[in-house]
């Protein structure tokens, strides 16, 4: 309710703004389509609390094709809905004179002419026949307008998508908004290409941040004791140095994620209540206490120096690899236009959707082009990150990798979800989604490593067909300079009851200046 309130909030401050310069306001007015916003008088914006409320109930008469007049049908309309929603709508029965504004569309396709109600403008006063004829008449002459803007509204829910496929959420937006009833929004027949750049042992070099400020910390936190100690020999302190001591001998084993949160909470909870303690024992705990905060002084509220410069460099290489991607998109919508959604996360993956049914000019000639310029731009995206080892300590390692399926698979739009587009529940399009979230996690059937490996591109297929048509693809990169000739290649473990797949790697050759695209 509250996603749907925040759509329509801005194009009903507008209609409001209409309504104030042409009708005499009285106490406020209320919208409902099908949920209730308040209006306010003198109130020129709608806030983020405005109340969400039933509207008095509606008969199943043709009244809906003029405003509401009868005033005392109105009232019984609203005793009654209080009655039924007792307690929750107290605010409506202060109310003493109310108009209704209906807003409606032509079914157009039915059989015969009918109205199908969109929402209703309501106008509340909590004085009795605070309404005149004039008041009537203007609202009569806004129906068009708030229909409208009523329609706008309904067609804003499709707003930011992929320019290639904005045209068929624009016609079903367009049906809704003329009262029709939803149709699916799909596309068959789509040829999948799936890569991904991945940041190779990112958790374990957060783990081993968060292991060094820990420590840090720690550390921090044991010199704060031994000054106090030192002032006053106490058994308490003695035994909460014995703690930290265990508990930082645990922490230079080795942490795991909770450790993150579960060793700040043992010292907040074991330490830090006894600063004030701690800074009457001297000239030493003072200082240490001083050391002690001063690390902490962030945002987070911990030592937080390691995973800074881990974050640091993490957003880094994203958002270099992510500023490449974006401007081999560029290139590769010049070819056809096709759907592509990157994702940012350690690395960057990409999911493009080509065809006929997302672009009618769509051929086999623009296939085969979109798959070497996939290849092309993460070879490109690889340099990127070559360009970046020497700028960090300790930098980490990406590997790049692309999924080839030559058969195609159906998309949709699932309103349900977050996601643009779902694959359909077939057996090919459910195998192809369960290769592409493990396969870059997948070993080598004959050595049992990675296939994936730092700073070289692997292709994996299932076919003859798909290896000879990208094998070619290999001898044109390597012609152009992109990678190496030497190409490794093997058979992928069976991946959850997913056999057949194969894999092809080879190294990716770095360029002192970046390729020109």
């Amino acid at each position: 309710m509250r996603k749907n309130l925040q759509k329509f909030k801005t194009i009903f401050r507008f209609t409001c703004q209409v309504l104030k310069s042409v009708i005499k306001w009285k106490d406020g007015l209320w919208f409902h389509c099908p949920f209730t916003l308040m209006w306010h008088k003198n109130r020129h914006s709608i806030p983020d609390n405005s109340p969400e409320v039933n509207p008095p109930a509606m008969s199943n008469s043709n009244s809906h094709s003029q405003p509401v007049t009868d005033e005392s049908t109105f009232s019984d309309r609203t005793t009654m809905t209080n009655q039924a929603n007792s307690g929750n709508h107290d605010w409506l029965a202060r109310f003493q004179h109310h108009r209704l504004i209906p807003l409606t569309v032509t079914a157009a396709e039915a059989e015969t002419p009918s109205q199908n109600l969109m929402g209703m403008i309501g106008l509340t006063s909590d004085q009795a026949d605070h309404f005149d004829s004039l008041d009537i008449n203007h609202a009569c002459a806004l129906i068009p307008a708030l229909t409208a803007a009523l329609r706008q509204a309904a067609q804003s829910q499709f707003n930011h998508i992929h320019p290639a496929v904005e045209w068929r959420f624009q016609e079903e937006a367009e049906r809704r908004s003329w009262g029709l009833s939803p149709e699916p929004i799909v596309f068959t027949d789509v040829h999948p290409m799936y890569g991904i750049s991945d940041i190779r042992g990112s958790s374990s070099e957060r783990n081993r941040s968060i292991q060094a400020d820990l420590l840090s910390q720690f550390n921090l936190a044991m010199a704060v004791v031994d000054a106090a100690n030192q002032y006053q020999h106490l058994p308490l302190l003695q035994q909460l140095r014995l703690d930290l001591s265990a508990y930082i001998k645990q922490l230079e084993k080795g942490v795991m994620a909770e450790a993150e949160v579960t060793a700040i909470q043992y010292l907040r909870d074991h330490l830090e209540i006894y600063f004030d303690y701690c800074q009457d024992c001297g000239d030493a705990a003072v200082q240490a206490v001083r050391a002690y905060k001063q690390a902490c002084a962030n945002p987070h509220g911990c030592v937080y120096t390691a995973r800074d410069r881990y974050d640091r460099m993490i957003y880094e290489i994203n958002e270099q690899l992510r500023q490449t991607w974006e401007r081999w998109q560029i290139r590769m919508q010049q070819i056809i236009p096709h759907y592509c959604d990157h994702e940012l996360t350690d690395g960057i993956d990409h999911m493009i959707y080509a065809g006929a049914s997302i672009n009618s000019q769509f051929t086999v000639f623009h296939l085969h082009c979109l798959r070497y310029e996939q290849l092309r731009a993460i070879c490109d995206c690889a340099r990127t990150c070559f360009q970046m080892r020497d700028r960090f300590d300790n930098p980490l390692q990406v590997t790049h990798l692309v999924l080839v399926q030559e058969t195609t698979v159906d998309i949709f739009h699932d309103e349900q979800t977050e996601k643009i587009f779902d694959l359909r529940s077939s057996t090919r399009d459910t195998r192809y989604e369960i290769v592409k979230k493990r396969i870059d996690k997948a070993l080598d059937a004959t050595t049992q490593t990675r296939i994936t490996q730092p700073g070289m591109l692997t292709i994996v297929y299932s076919t003859q067909a798909e290896w000879t048509e990208y094998q070619q693809y290999l001898r044109y990169l390597a012609r152009e300079g992109w990678v190496d000739t030497h190409i490794e290649s093997s058979a992928v473990e069976r991946l959850q009851g997913i056999t057949g797949l194969k894999f092809a790697r080879v190294h990716i050759l770095p360029e002192f200046e970046p390729a020109q695209v």
